[in-house]
């Protein structure tokens, strides 16, 4: 039985007692009322016997009582019988029948000199008096009745409209909760009120968003795994399908440069494992190992590695560095990540027979790497959201799904910069390409400095 229909019949049953207590409570009041009427009615005729009975004695008329009785006995059907004594004489006016409640009155004629009296014995019907008792009582309990099936019906529907109330909020639980079961993990509950139903729904919601993004940090997390591997396997692809063709001889110098290359796509995907999954694990920060990292040295490494990627595509990698090489306190494998996601990013949003160009340089207490590409470019509104996690910016055609991609890359690389007191931005037009320029700072000394620049 639903929880609806246990309250309406509860608060149904409830009303039903209440209204039934009330008119029966209304009926027992209203009889009493009625008898005190009838006695009062019976006082009444009795005292207009007595008053009667004393004026025929003050005028020593007799017949002037019979007369009355008579007038009386006929206005009053429940007077079945009189009966008149005086000075030992008794007249009977009526017949004398059974369940009959005799009431007398004694009335003293006032002179003294010549006492007399006269006692007036009158029998009231019980039957009579008992019939129109049931007569009212019928017309009384017409009206208690009525009464009591416009107090049902009202309470009937008053008790249908707060079961509702009280139930939907339950319902509308129950029914998220069916939903959340059957795999609809955005199923939510609407929250009205405070009072502890509201807060169960407000618990489910809560209870539920935790659920949805474990799940998604889940899928996410193979998202991101299957982006950040990808680049990687294609540019061990490219350099498999070299080695494959027959036709082509090799140096020991270029075969070692292909299978260094190799060697280094396999170790980033090595670090796309362990990095992804620390970001996964845990809200904290990655842990950091700053060294001098040569950045130039680091961007020829990952240039090579997405050479074969970007011939691949038709698209034309470009490398500006300074002629002395420059150095920076970091982390070695934050700054890996931060040149990878950058280009890999950048081929990404460049069309065939693009180019783009990755420049270092030196800023005297700083180092600048930009990735400057001749893509699409990027909406402002689009900008403002670029290095949010999940994020991920609209094709040419404007549907995001056509590129491939997580949206964690540059959030990634947001993190990484931000961890080394670093700024990343972005300058693009649209239709206009795109360029990201990161600032770092080259030694531990400078880390305030760049911060405060920000």
């Amino acid at each position: 039985m639903k929880i609806q229909t246990k309250i309406m019949i509860l608060m149904t049953t409830v009303i039903a007692a209440a209204v039934g207590g009330m008119i029966l409570a209304l009926v027992t009041l209203e009889q009493r009322q009625l008898m005190k009427q009838e006695k009062g009615r019976v006082d009444l005729v009795m005292s207009n016997i007595a008053r009667s009975a004393g004026d025929s004695l003050n005028l020593s008329d007799d017949l002037m009582l019979l007369s009355y009785l008579r007038f009386q006995m006929k206005e009053s059907p429940e007077i079945e019988v009189c009966e008149v004594t005086k000075n030992g004489y008794t007249t009977l006016l009526g017949k004398d029948k059974e369940e009959l409640e005799y009431r007398s009155i004694t009335a003293t004629a006032p002179d003294t000199s010549a006492p007399a009296s006269v006692t007036v014995k009158a029998g009231f019907s019980k039957k009579f008096m008992r019939e129109e008792a049931r007569k009212e009582n019928t017309a009384l309990m017409a009206i208690a009745l009525g009464m009591a099936f416009i107090g049902l019906g009202l309470g009937f529907a008053g008790s249908l409209l707060i079961s509702r109330k009280l139930a939907k909020p339950v319902a509308e639980l129950s029914a998220a909760a069916d939903k959340f079961g059957r795999g609809d993990l955005e199923a939510v509950v609407e929250i009205e009120g405070d009072d502890e139903i509201s807060t169960l729904g407000q618990a489910f919601n809560h209870m539920a968003a935790n659920i949805h993004e474990s799940v998604m940090a889940k899928e996410d997390l193979m998202s991101t795994l299957t982006h950040e591997l990808s680049n990687p396997l294609a540019g061990l692809k490219a350099y498999v399908e070299l080695l494959r063709e027959p036709w082509r001889a090799y140096t020991v110098q270029e075969t070692h440069q292909v299978y260094e290359t190799m060697t280094e796509a396999i170790g980033q995907m090595e670090l796309t494992l362990s990095d992804a999954l620390e970001l996964f694990r845990t809200s904290a920060k990655p842990s950091m190992d700053p060294k001098m990292v040569n950045i130039c040295d680091l961007a020829r490494e990952v240039i090579r590695l997405y050479d074969p990627v970007a011939r691949a595509n038709h698209i034309n990698l470009k490398l500006s560095v300074p002629e002395r090489n420059l150095s920076l306190m970091a982390d070695k494998k934050l700054m890996r990540r931060i040149i990878i996601n950058l280009i890999s990013n950048a081929i990404k949003y460049t069309p065939e027979h693009g180019s783009i160009t990755i420049t270092v340089m030196d800023k005297e207490e700083c180092v600048e790497f930009s990735v400057a590409d001749t893509g699409y470019g990027i909406n402002k509104e689009d900008q403002e959201l670029l290095f949010t996690k999940f994020y991920r910016v609209n094709s040419a055609d404007g549907k995001r799904t056509k590129i491939p991609g997580s949206g964690l890359g540059l959030a990634i690389t947001r993190q990484a910069v931000e961890l080394h007191n670093g700024k990343i931005w972005v300058e693009s037009e649209k239709g206009k390409g795109s360029t990201f320029r990161v600032l770092l700072p080259k030694s531990d000394a400078e880390l305030a400095s760049i911060s405060s620049q920000g």
